[in-house]
């Protein structure tokens, strides 16, 4: 990750003709290379700024500015060829007979020659396990394959910011992680807007929180992602891998008629769960229990930890597995009650594959 600001979002205010307003002086900064998760219950106004990222929306007041070039009317062109947004239904961004065209269409608008853009075309389904579709109609694939071709759409004209609704939706486990792997090792500008809190631990850094139109919170992924509190106060559950953590410490400490097989299955599970191999080496995560009966899980390289939301008592006896970190690194501010709201478009599709759709996230 580099020290360029790609994303500048600063202040931006949003409001559909009906007069509801969605975006409520919204900040944020993504540096280059920086993969962030971007979560919030329904209705907090995901959707409409992700659109606000390429210009299908522009704002009502404040500046969105990528890689230092506003957008605005005048610049639609340029930043449409730096921001790629993988739309959570795939139909969005489909609408040609085969394959092939669908994932030529963007590099065709970029005037690139004809070597260079079947070029592209093979490497964009290569990437996505698409490679012999290409002469398949796009309507006659399957959900997850018309979801893995709206990717190969966008990575066809290789913009520098990839944005993706929802990425892992309705995916199989083996695509879903082929999907992962990839954005792991992209070198792009990511967002993430997903509520598969599992793929934004994995892949993000960094999460943004946005709640009622604004960024309530922001930090290190592991840190928010693993505060049982704050994610319940904004109708998020903890990850799926971390309550599945909890209930096996719970059934290894509480069983004790179990036998030593199952006994060793389970310790080996939570043994290699607790080391996550990142950048920056081993992480360890390490479990204590509290004395007021609601039970964390702390993820904690250097053997201390910090709560930001009041102290907790320590008990010596039982079992804990709930994940759950503070520190001064998020910024959380009050919870608001979010709403949900639709609302249609219509727009003109460009290299972007530019959308109509209806509803807010």
């Amino acid at each position: 990750m580099s020290d360029q600001i790609m994303i500048d979002v600063d202040n931006i205010s949003f409001t559909y003709p009906d007069g509801h307003e969605v975006l409520k002086g919204l900040s944020c900064k993504i540096m280059k290379g920086e993969k962030v998760a971007l979560i919030g219950p329904n209705g907090a106004g995901k959707s409409t700024f992700m659109s606000h990222l390429n210009g299908v929306e522009l704002a009502s007041s404040g500046r969105v500015s990528v890689a230092g070039v506003e957008v605005t009317k005048a610049s639609l062109k340029e930043i449409r060829r730096q921001v790629g947004i993988v739309f959570q239904d795939p139909d969005d961004q489909l609408f040609c007979p085969t394959v092939f065209d669908d994932v030529a269409f963007g590099p065709l608008n970029l005037g690139l020659p004809k070597d260079e853009i079947e070029a592209r075309v093979d490497q964009a389904l290569q990437v996505v396990g698409l490679e012999d579709f290409k002469d398949r109609s796009s309507f006659h694939l399957s959900f997850g394959e018309r979801k893995r071709l709206a990717l190969a759409t966008v990575l066809s004209y290789q913009p520098e910011v990839l944005v993706f609704d929802e990425p892992s939706t309705n995916m199989d486990p083996m695509n879903r992680r082929k999907l992962i792997n990839w954005l792991k090792e992209s070198d792009k500008t990511i967002l993430l807007c997903t509520h598969d809190l599992d793929i934004a631990l994995e892949v993000c850094d960094r999460c943004l929180m946005l709640t009622d139109g604004q960024i309530i919170a922001e930090g290190p992924t592991k840190q928010m992602l693993y505060d049982r509190k704050f994610l319940e106060e904004n109708k998020l559950e903890l990850p799926l891998a971390l309550m599945t953590h909890e209930l096996l410490h719970g059934i290894l400490h509480t069983q004790e008629d179990m036998d030593e097989d199952h006994r060793d299955i389970i310790s080996k599970f939570l043994h290699a769960h607790r080391h996550a191999h990142g950048p920056g080496g081993h992480e360890h995560v390490h479990l204590h229990v509290h004395g007021h009966g609601h039970e964390h899980l702390h993820e904690d390289p250097d053997d201390t930890h910090t709560h930001s939301h009041g102290d907790h008592g320590h008990g010596g006896d039982g079992h804990a597995g709930v994940p759950h970190s503070h520190g001064d690194e998020m910024t959380s501010h009050h919870h608001h009650d979010d709403h949900d709201h639709d609302h249609g478009h219509d727009h003109d599709h460009d290299h972007d594959h530019s959308h109509d759709h209806d509803g807010e996230k």
